[in-house]
């Protein structure tokens, strides 16, 4: 029960969905041959991955792309997890929009709508004292530009196929 208490506190506001999305797309221009965005519906599949402690966590720079965070639930025989997403991303689409709204609203994301992509804002202002991320929501972040790096690499139907989800 414990582990869905800490979801919850960690995932209680789309606000920190927005933070991570924005986390999310930067990681992924940064990291696009072309400097490209992702399309919208990435953002779906991120948060439905992100959202989730045992998605989450085998996220880091000790792997090098998705194919070896895919491994990483064969090998430890919990390639089910992957197909928890699906599911996910339905479940926690309102959630998504409402953080997509706010990284709009709030200048952290902004679309293209003739393609259909969301592009970062950068940020040049530091934190003034205070007013800094708590250390989870930085490490989580990092997490989410890891994610971006990988997700860049490949296109929708490469992703798709990988996560084993239908968009």
């Amino acid at each position: 029960m414990g582990q869905i208490v800490d979801e919850v506190k960690l995932w209680n506001t789309p606000l920190i969905g927005a933070y991570m999305l924005w986390k999310f797309t930067s990681g992924y221009c940064e990291a696009h041959p072309n400097g490209d965005a992702p399309i919208g519906i990435l953002h779906f599949l991120a948060n439905g991955i992100l959202t989730s402690k045992k998605l989450r966590d085998p996220i880091s720079n000790q792997r090098e792309n998705l194919q070896s965070y895919i491994c990483s639930f064969e090998e430890k025989k919990d390639a089910d997890l992957l197909l928890s997403i699906q599911a996910r991303v339905a479940e926690r689409s309102n959630f998504t929009m409402a953080a997509i709204d706010i990284a709009v609203l709030k200048g952290l994301l902004y679309w293209d709508l003739q393609e259909g992509k969301l592009y970062p804002k950068n940020i040049l202002n530091s934190p003034t004292r205070g007013s800094a991320l708590k250390s989870i929501f930085v490490q989580e972040g990092r997490k989410a530009e890891i994610l971006g790096k990988w997700f860049s690499q490949h296109d929708l139907q490469a992703i798709s196929n990988y996560l084993k989800v239908i968009l």
